[in-house]
């Protein structure tokens, strides 16, 4: 078996119940592979009944549910992580995102696992200006503005620290991940979509004009099965799609619905960040975690580019309009 990791090695997958984390799963089966489902929701992951699963119940804050599970016939799949939402405090991003993080990527050297596969996100970049990111341009500096990206962009520099020390990393940072989801774990763009077909009202900020690069879930799993066969440790690759504006996206949806909205309404971006102030101050939000975060992340443009990931692990990505229609199809199938 190669250093690199194989088809015939167990996978030990973090955050097994999140969205990608079920996609991942999922295919990983599919492909006869022997999966460690490591989540702190077991019964999220019934559905998923096959003689391949093990489910394990577990935190990645506790190195307890984990270390017996490392060894040298294991790839590592880490994608657990507390994402960006409201409510999360500074203080919770550190903990789990960088430290615990952190432990487990040590306690996988020390174990001598085949490959540690880092499903980390493009925000490690930061937001792009008129021209596309790539991975030469650098992490961000996040300030804490954005605990998030600030907490993701320490790990990743830790992590990197330990490929010297024989962490076999390679890093992953998909954009705007989007597709069919889960109620355990609901994806933010299709609850977006959810929400448009059922409101009728398209709602964008400033405009509306912001471009942001999203990707088709199953392009970012192919890209993870892709780049567990990466031969060279401390790569990171971008893993993309198509860039849309907010205005444009919604308008997609609409058409493909074979809808049309209500109402348009464009908020001032003005209006928008000093309403999402007050609601922070008033629902007592860390700074870097609430709405005037997220009015910041949605009046920035997040343009990416993947050749990196299309030249050299042989990645591809689904065009938005056909990834949306699936999506579209899964979400009309919940109805009846």
């Amino acid at each position: 078996m190669s250093e690199s990791g194989g088809s015939n090695s167990s996978a030990l997958v973090t955050g097994a119940s999140g969205f990608i984390g079920r996609h991942l799963v999922r295919t990983l089966l599919r492909r006869n592979r022997h999966v460690l489902a490591l989540c702190r929701r077991p019964d999220s992951l019934l559905d998923l009944k096959d003689p391949l699963l093990r489910i394990i119940p577990g935190d990645l804050e506790d190195p307890r549910s984990y270390l017996p599970h490392l060894s040298k016939e294991v790839v590592v799949f880490h994608l657990a992580a507390i994402r960006a939402r409201l409510g999360s405090t500074a203080d919770h991003y550190r903990q789990v995102n960088e430290m615990a993080s952190l432990k487990l990527a040590q306690a996988a050297a020390a174990a001598r696992v085949q490959k540690f596969v880092y499903v980390s996100t493009a925000m490690v970049f930061g937001p792009s200006s008129s021209t596309a990111i790539n991975e030469a341009d650098g992490l961000s500096e996040p300030t804490r503005k954005d605990c998030y990206a600030q907490s993701r962009v320490s790990s990743l520099r830790e992590m990197n620290k330990l490929v010297g020390s024989g962490l076999p990393l390679v890093t992953l940072c998909p954009t705007i991940v989007f597709g069919p989801d889960h109620p355990a774990h609901p994806n933010r763009i299709t609850a977006q979509i959810r929400r448009l077909l059922h409101s009728g009202i398209d709602v964008v900020i400033g405009g509306g004009h912001q471009r942001r690069n999203l990707v088709f879930v199953e392009d970012v799993i192919r890209g993870i099965l892709l780049a567990e066969t990466q031969e060279g440790f401390g790569e990171v690759f971008i893993l993309g799609g198509e860039e849309i504006s907010h205005r444009d996206f919604n308008a997609l949806i609409f058409a493909l619905a074979g809808r049309k909205p209500r109402m348009r309404l464009s908020v001032p971006a003005g209006i928008a960040l000093r309403g999402a102030k007050w609601l922070d101050w008033f629902l007592d939000h860390d700074q870097g975690t609430g709405f005037e975060s997220t009015v910041n992340v949605l009046m920035s443009e997040w343009q990416y580019s993947s050749q990196k990931a299309i030249g050299i692990l042989g990645y591809e990505w689904t065009p938005i309009r056909n990834g949306l229609l699936t999506t579209l199809h899964h979400i009309q199938g919940e109805v009846h």
